[in-house]
């Protein structure tokens, strides 16, 4: 039953970095400075993972904030995983 549970946990986390994701690429067509995207995938992540362990009701509020914060670090950080690959890969030219 734990491993059950861990794996929705996982793919809870899953769900909420996509959404995160998608919210910051749109924050990124703003004039914002990219150098704030950090600390707001960590916010909106948290955010969504509050709201997700709530709505879901045997997740307490703790937990969903983790997952959120979490989701918010792997969104962020696939995200530059992504553009390194892609740099690499043009030959490392801008």
């Amino acid at each position: 039953m734990m491993e059950f549970i861990q794996l929705l946990n996982g793919g809870t986390i899953a769900m909420i970095a996509i959404a995160t994701f998608v919210i910051i690429w749109g924050v990124k067509q703003t004039p914002l400075k990219n150098v704030y995207l950090p600390m707001i995938a960590l916010g909106i992540g948290a955010v969504i993972g509050i709201a997700f362990g709530w709505l879901n009701g045997d997740i307490k509020p703790v937990v969903g904030l983790v997952d959120g914060l979490v989701a918010g670090a792997v969104s962020v950080g696939g995200n530059e995983v992504f553009k390194s690959i892609t740099h690499a890969l043009d030959g490392g030219t801008k």
